[in-house]
């Protein structure tokens, strides 16, 4: 097969899927004391120096200097259901597909001494994915292997405008990579298909806004912006058995988002949180690929989802606080659009967790989330079906210092 026809063919399948698991939507939880009630209420929320991570502008209610890190893996079991096929596309399901992956998160609040300003950083994942099917599966030509990373570095800085009204801003470093396997589909009968490899990584800036309004002692309200992320990953399209490996670019817009938290505590055990939320992956209406001397401009049809979570949590006593909380994000996608990368439909998540006060300056606390990610199907003229079992487990556990 000549580098022309390689280069077609390649675009062709990857305009069945996109190229990336961009549907993976933003995460709405960092493994903190908030991940236990689904983090409803966490862009109002001053659970400990996380809080920096959903909202900037709500560090200036911590006392003092704290530090915060976590730690958990998340457990996948992703099975597709085929409900009609054809011998070309095959009948392999594909196996259980999902990954297992370690998850962690990092921040820290600097009390600069000034009743009107504080400092902070935090390192988290931004977005991830990864996914893993059978060589042969019946849509081997959308992806067999895909894996997705974003990670961000972000100081942070908080202003009190007034004694009830605060604003914040970080400043976000992050680091992009991406890892797509696929099988090309042989332009020339007597040639077998090909195996190829789609990859890269991408750096820059983005940044997040936030503002929190104290409405009395007992209740509050936050706001907080993440800006656009224009991905384009640099990288290499590879296919071993033909010799070829030539650059590529890979433009994957990832959306802004919106999140507005209401807390309130009742009374000096209950508290009630609640949170919701806007993304704009309309924005993901295509994904431009680009080879040398040609290039694609693959259709995704994204529309934009709405968040929602309540929560709640109990103090027990002065040593132990439990906490509880539901979660709900709308599709991005139908299933005539939707494909193998990413099998996200509408997700619901049920959190609970726990904090334990060790000593007067160290807290420690841990989660378990549960997420459905729906029935999510897929049709198209080649083959189709759903994911019968589709679902994540997130265990985690944290600490925090107030130094």
């Amino acid at each position: 097969m000549n580098r022309r026809l390689l280069y077609t063919a390649t675009l062709l399948s990857l305009g069945l899927a996109s190229p990336v698991s961009a549907g993976g939507l933003w995460l709405n939880q960092f493994g903190d004391f908030a991940a236990g009630r689904a983090s409803a209420g966490a862009s109002a929320g001053v659970d400990e120096a996380s809080t920096i991570i959903h909202n900037p502008a709500s560090s200036l209610q911590l006392d003092g200097s704290q530090m915060f890190l976590a730690a958990g893996v998340i457990l996948t079991d992703i099975q597709f259901d085929i409900e009609e096929s054809n011998p070309i596309s095959g009948f392999d399901d594909g196996g259980d597909a999902g990954l297992d992956a370690p998850v962690s998160s990092f921040a820290y609040v600097h009390d600069t001494g000034s009743d009107k300003w504080n400092a902070g950083v935090y390192v988290a994942g931004m977005s991830g994915a990864g996914l893993e099917y059978n060589d042969d599966w019946v849509g081997r030509f959308q992806t067999t292997q895909v894996e997705i990373l974003i990670l961000s570095v972000a100081p942070t800085a908080a202003y009190q405008v007034t004694d009830q009204f605060s604003i914040g801003a970080a400043v976000q470093y992050y680091y992009g990579s991406l890892d797509l396997k696929l099988a090309i589909p042989s332009i020339r009968p007597e040639v077998d298909n090909g195996k190829g490899k789609l990859d890269g990584t991408d750096t820059g800036f983005s940044f997040a806004l936030g503002a929190v309004y104290e409405i009395s002692e007992s209740t509050r309200v936050g706001i907080n912006y993440q800006s656009e992320l224009d991905l384009e990953f640099d990288g290499n399209l590879k296919v071993p058995a033909n010799s070829v490996k030539v650059d590529s670019n890979t433009e994957l817009p990832l959306a802004q988002t919106i999140r507005a938290s209401l807390s309130h505590q009742l009374d000096d055990q209950i508290g009630f949180h609640f949170t919701v939320g806007w993304d704009g992956w309309s924005t993901l209406d295509e994904v431009f690929v680009s080879l040398p001397s040609q290039g694609a401009s693959l259709k995704k049809n994204w529309d934009d989802t709405y968040h929602y979570a309540a929560g709640f949590q109990y103090a027990v006593n002065r040593k132990w606080d439990i906490t509880a909380g539901l979660a709900y994000d709308t599709s991005p996608v139908g299933s005539e659009d939707r494909t193998a990368d990413l099998p996200v439909d509408r997700q619901v998540r049920l959190n609970a967790g726990a904090r334990y006060a060790l000593r007067e300056n160290l807290d420690l606390g841990g989660f378990v989330n549960y997420t459905d990610l729906g029935n999510s199907k897929i049709s198209n003229d080649r083959w189709k079906g759903e994911y019968d079992t589709n679902v994540a487990v997130e265990i985690g556990v944290y600490a925090n210092w107030r130094l």
